[in-house]
């Protein structure tokens, strides 16, 4: 009987066309009009494969996570479902050929296979609220898997198929031409011709599907115990457009092309790799001969050679010199190959074997018939001294750019767009790939994005790490993959100076290596190794080396720093702080500040770490803090680091206790907190008295009646402020008594009393300039700059104060730099010309604004409110995040 009664081959050929429309144009997939199309067929081994193809779309409709791979899977079984019956529809059973039968029978072992997988989600998905989050993410992961396999199993079923129902079409076409031929043979003599032809390709279809059975039957036999070769799903990529279009380039100049994708573990070589092979040009030019060949598990030759046999789809080995029947195999090849040869760095570190890998891979790129794509994790080229890569070489893989890695993100959870926080977890990723994928499926799987940033703060990359996974689905895995590698584990000192490159997060400045880490003066070549692993990369200029941010924490978790480099570490940072005596007008402390600005961050982090450390001499880490403070002051007015500083003083009794108290309160009065300042300076002058410090303790109290005369409350001010003066001339402290006479001067200002301020602070600056102080001298000079200009000597206020902004700059200090453009834009705005002077207060305003001085950053606003009035401008006042963000 046919495949189709005559009764049914109308309605189920009218269903079949529907499906394979709906199939094309992407519409929902009905399972009725598949059981419609079905139904026609009589023929029991053709009803059951057709029976199975119904089944994998019935439980890939019901399973409701993972839709995206679930359509997919649907849509080819449904294609390949359409091309089963379509191919023979009309056809009895009994003239259906045997090798189309065969392929029946392989397609129902792909489906049953495809089918034992769909049941294991099936009841992973029905329990999927038990074992909790971790088990939900693991399963998760896995299903995507095992759907992206069911997927690359159809499509090779497909075409598998396909080529054979051609094949048995074009000898058909024969047998027909054949019957033709004798029919008109007494009159073309010509067809003697056509005869030979036609024998020549008739013998040649025969042998390309006797080929294609022995080629089945060693996929089922001595391939079995290999992993698959079957070419993986096209990959989403984000951010590489550049990258892989300059590869494409490459594959396209010239008849072959041999390219190595480079980079650390878990920047994307394979999906990238994956892309290029899959557009459409590279498909054009290389058809069905692109190979993947997976060499993740190749930790021999023989098995690195009997997976490249195998996705050339070579028979078994009838010489046992496997190698050269391939390369004899490519050498005959009339066609030429694409070979992808992915996590090549699996053999590439074979022990011992290194140079003979070498050689395969040298007699492979000399085929003339073969291009080459290597992804190998490190930053070295394999065999650059036999091989002629491609030029120009493709660039290591580096991070994504931010927009590309919150593109990644939200492609996997896209209900996390529009959260503030998400950058910032991106950053803290530094956009690795592999990385973000992890988080982004944390995140689809319920978590919220400040509790992933907090998560990470703690965990770090154990966050990551998935039970059971492997390089694709933990970030450990695949770091410790690296640290494994045979230069990496050969050569102890690189993992030593990994973890002292892992205490900076700015990464370490090459020229000051060799003073971070004397106990290894091998530090170069460990550095060489490193590089060459991809476990670190270098700055733009290279003149520092630098860690990704997982790396980083991975190394701080499982590779903690000996105590004997940790030392030498923490006495490298506290060696560029200035003294505790030195200050802004010293000669040496623009280059000093000059050095530390490059430091700040990892400054910071070695003071931080050695202050939390018990077992550490946290009294040196103290007396570190505060000339490390003196720079912030001046430089960039932060506080968590004296803090901190502070509480282990307190807990330690330590004598430096009121200097750290004294600095921080000093930061307090830079940023414009006076109420902050004020009680903390109090305690300062408590504990200097109970160490008989009497010139530290006249120098606090001056402090505090400047204070009292910023909130009006002069008299008393200068009062306070002139028994300071007393009590430092006594102990002839002639410096520190002379501020004091600035802060009288200064009080007068405040208070309006121009002429006073003037004499006062005149008095001031000879006294200073006699004590050779700049800075006092220059302080001075500006605010006399200032009291001209409000008493309308507006010319000599303005020469004035541009000479003491000019002196400012010249010493380093941005606060009374800034100050002298307020004071400018004051003076001009009282001479008349409220268009200079605006400019001049939005200058300040901004260089306040970098400082975090929110008392100056308010007075610039309200000057450019009321100049603004004037112009009948519209400028909008400040908004209230930027002080809190200074702050």
């Amino acid at each position: 009987m046919g495949l189709l009664s005559s009764s049914k081959r109308s309605d189920s050929s009218s269903s079949l066309a529907s499906v394979g429309a709906a199939t094309l144009n992407g519409a929902q997939i009905s399972l009725t009009l598949l059981k419609e199309a079905m139904d026609g067929t009589n023929i029991p081994f053709v009803k059951g494969v057709a029976g199975l193809a119904v089944e994998v779309i019935r439980i890939a409709k019901a399973i409701q996570t993972n839709k995206e791979d679930c359509d997919d899977l649907m849509k080819r079984t449904t294609s390949l479902l359409v091309v089963i019956l379509g191919s023979l529809s009309g056809k009895k059973e009994d003239a259906i050929p045997s090798h189309l039968k065969s392929g029946i029978e392989r397609l129902t072992t792909t489906f049953q296979e495809v089918l034992a997988e769909l049941r294991i989600i099936e009841k992973r998905v029905g329990k999927r609220s038990v074992g909790g989050l971790a088990r939900s993410i693991l399963y998760y992961v896995d299903n995507d898997e095992k759907l992206k396999g069911c997927s690359a199993k159809l499509e090779w079923a497909m075409g598998e198929f396909q080529v054979t129902s051609k094949v048995d079409s074009c000898l058909k076409d024969l047998e027909r031409h054949e019957e033709l031929r004798k029919d008109l043979r007494e009159g073309h003599a010509k067809m003697e011709k056509i005869e030979a032809g036609q024998a020549e390709i008739r013998d040649g279809l025969t042998e390309i599907r006797d080929v294609m059975k022995e080629q089945v039957a060693t996929r089922t036999s001595s391939s079995d115990n290999l992993p698959s070769t079957v070419m993986p799903a096209e990959p989403k990529i984000f951010g590489r457009q550049e990258y892989i279009e300059k590869a494409i380039r490459l594959l396209q100049s010239g008849a072959t092309a041999r390219l190595v994708i480079l980079g650390p573990g878990g920047m994307g070589k394979t999906s990238v790799a994956l892309k290029i092979i899959y557009d459409a040009r590279v498909k054009e030019r290389y058809g069905r001969y692109r190979c993947w060949v997976p060499c993740e598990q190749a930790t021999s030759i023989p098995l690195f050679t009997d997976l490249l046999a195998k996705s050339l789809n070579l028979p078994p080995s009838s010489s046992g010199d496997r190698l050269s029947e391939i390369i004899i195999f490519l050498e005959s090849s009339q066609v030429v190959y694409l070979l992808l040869l992915d996590n090549f760095e699996t053999p590439w570190d074979i022990e011992g074997q290194q140079s003979n890998v070498a050689d395969i891979l040298t007699k492979l790129a000399s085929i003339p018939s073969v291009s080459l794509i290597i992804t190998m994790r490190g930053g070295q080229y394999p065999s650059s001294n036999t091989i002629e890569w491609s030029t120009p070489r493709l660039p290591s893989l580096t991070q994504l750019d931010l927009d590309a890695a919150e593109e990644a993100f939200l492609k996997i959870s896209p209900d996390a767009a529009g959260d503030p926080e998400l950058r910032k977890l991106l950053q803290k990723l530094d956009c690795m790939p592999l990385a973000i994928t992890l988080m982004a499926k944390l995140s689809e799987a319920g978590e919220t994005i400040p509790d992933l940033l907090s998560q990470w703060g703690t965990e770090r990359t154990r966050l990551l790490d998935q039970p059971g996974g492997d390089r694709r689905t933990s970030i450990e895995v695949s770091i410790k993959l690296s640290l494994q590698s045979r230069a990496v584990k050969g050569y102890p000192d690189a993992i030593r100076l990994l973890s002292v490159l892992a205490m900076l997060p700015a990464g370490a400045a090459l020229t000051r290596l060799p003073q971070l880490c004397p106990s290894i003066p091998s530090w170069r070549a460990a550095l060489r190794i490193l590089r060459g692993a991809a476990l670190v990369y270098d700055s733009a200029d290279r003149s520092r080396v630098h860690l990704l941010s997982p790396i980083q924490s991975y190394i701080l978790l499982h590779h903690p720093l000996e105590h004997g480099l940790l030392e030498e570490l923490r006495t490298g940072y506290y060696d560029l702080a200035p003294s505790e005596k030195t200050d802004i007008d010293d000669p040496d402390f623009n280059d000093i500040s000059k050095q530390l600005a490059e430091e700040e961050v990892n400054m910071e982090a070695i003071l931080i770490n050695a202050l939390h450390d018990e077992s550490g001499n946290r009294e040196k880490a103290v007396e570190a803090s505060v000339p490390y403070s003196i720079h912030l002051r001046w430089k960039h007015p932060r506080t968590e680091v004296i803090i901190e500083a502070v509480r282990v003083a307190r807990e330690l009794g330590s004598s430096k206790l009121a200097s750290c108290l004294t600095w921080q309160a000093n930061i307090h009065r830079m940023q414009g907190r006076h109420d902050l300042a004020e009680p903390i300076y109090e305690e300062a002058k408590e504990e200097y008295s109970k160490l008989g410090d009497e010139e530290s303790v006249a120098g606090v109290q001056r402090v505090l009646g400047a204070i009292l005369a910023i909130r009006g409350e002069y008299q008393r001010a200068r009062s306070m402020i002139q028994e300071a003066r007393e009590a430092l001339l006594k102990i002839d402290s002639v410096i520190e008594a002379t501020w004091c006479l600035w802060e009288i001067g200064q009080s007068f200002y405040l208070q309006g009393e121009y002429s006073s301020a003037c004499s006062t602070l005149k008095q001031a600056r000879w006294e200073f300039i006699s004590g050779n102080n700049r800075l006092g001298a220059t302080r001075c000079l500006s605010i006399i700059g200032a009291s001209l200009g409000r008493q309308e000597n507006h010319d000599v206020a303005q020469s004035t104060l541009a000479e003491a902004r000019s002196a400012f700059l010249e010493m380093g200090d941005p606060s009374g730099a800034a100050s002298c453009l307020w004071y400018l834009g004051d003076t001009l705005q009282r001479a008349g010309n409220p268009s200079l002077a605006l400019a001049k207060f939005n200058e300040a305003h901004t260089a306040f604004i970098h400082l975090g001085d929110i008392e100056w950053i308010a007075t610039c606003q309200r000057s450019i409110d009321e100049v603004s009035r004037i112009l009948g401008n519209s400028y909008p006042s400040q908004p209230e995040s930027v002080t809190a963000d200074s702050q």
